[in-house]
């Protein structure tokens, strides 16, 4: 076979599936339905291929793993022009797209929930220290407007409310947030706002070294974590700049009972 003056190299359908790795029998079949045929047959009736194949019978490979019928992929190949080639792959394109995006959203969320989780459960509940912790993107709630004698959980609830009408994904871990130190000192268990790691929020957990103290229970219960927390800023002479953050590593994802909910108190250091 000649091409511009050139001699085609032609493989033998053994190599030809090797390259592609697609079974001898399947190219058979292919070629037997008319949908991708060997460059030429030899003198004994053998399948001959060019490598420029490789690249056409590639496309039909992954059509097929996109899910694309194969009475379909006959149609697109039997019909095939610059054009209508356009139109099949710029549709698929925006297929892969949303699906990608959709795979990443997962991936963020099982990263997440893993890294809190483990994290959680190396720590001990008196335990308390300073850390690092580099800048991430949260979902602030609004302000919340606890009444007196008003427990956690109805702020809590209108939270995931307001949440869900801006689109946050509520499958992420959600806590308490307070303007300072001592704002939380003064009412630990009310924050002045709700918060979600949902990666796609729109406001920003500013990095720094943050003093890291942990208590056990459900929601909205610190114990005497704040005391603690107190105590071990003027022992240790620290200086709190805020914000504060209170989350739940460890909550009903892994744990069943809400007592043994691990809870964790972020102060951000000057």
């Amino acid at each position: 076979m000649d091409r511009h003056g050139d001699t085609e190299i032609m493989v033998s359908i053994k190599e030809f599936a090797e390259f592609v790795g697609v079974r001898q029998s399947v190219l058979r079949y292919y070629d037997e339905i008319g949908l991708f045929s060997p460059a030429v047959r030899g003198d004994n009736n053998y399948r001959y291929y060019t490598l420029p194949q490789i690249q056409t019978i590639k496309l039909i490979e992954t059509l097929r793993s996109l899910s694309m019928p194969l009475k379909q992929i006959e149609e697109v190949m039997a019909s095939r022009n610059p054009e209508s080639m356009v139109n099949i792959l710029s549709e698929y394109e925006i297929k892969l797209n949303n699906e990608l995006r959709a795979l990443q959203e997962s991936f963020s969320l099982i990263h997440t929930l893993r890294t809190q989780i483990q994290g959680g459960i190396a720590q001990d509940e008196n335990e308390m220290g300073i850390r690092f912790y580099a800048e991430r993107r949260i979902a602030l709630g609004p302000l919340t407007d606890f009444q007196p004698g008003e427990t956690y959980h109805r702020c809590f609830s209108d939270y995931y409310r307001s949440a869900r009408r801006q689109r946050v994904n509520l499958s992420y871990h959600i806590g308490g947030y307070f303007d300072t130190f001592e704002e939380f000192l003064a009412s630990p268990t009310r924050p002045k706002r709700f918060f979600s790691l949902d990666p796609n929020g729109l406001d920003l957990m500013p990095p720094g070294n943050y003093l890291v103290g942990y208590s056990k229970g459900d929601y909205g219960i610190v114990n005497d974590l704040p005391d603690r927390l107190k105590d071990y800023v003027e022992t240790h002479k620290l200086k709190t700049t805020g914000p504060v953050f209170h989350l739940y590593p460890l909550n009903e994802v892994c744990i069943e009972n809400p007592n043994d909910y691990l809870a964790r108190i972020s102060i951000r250091l000057v």
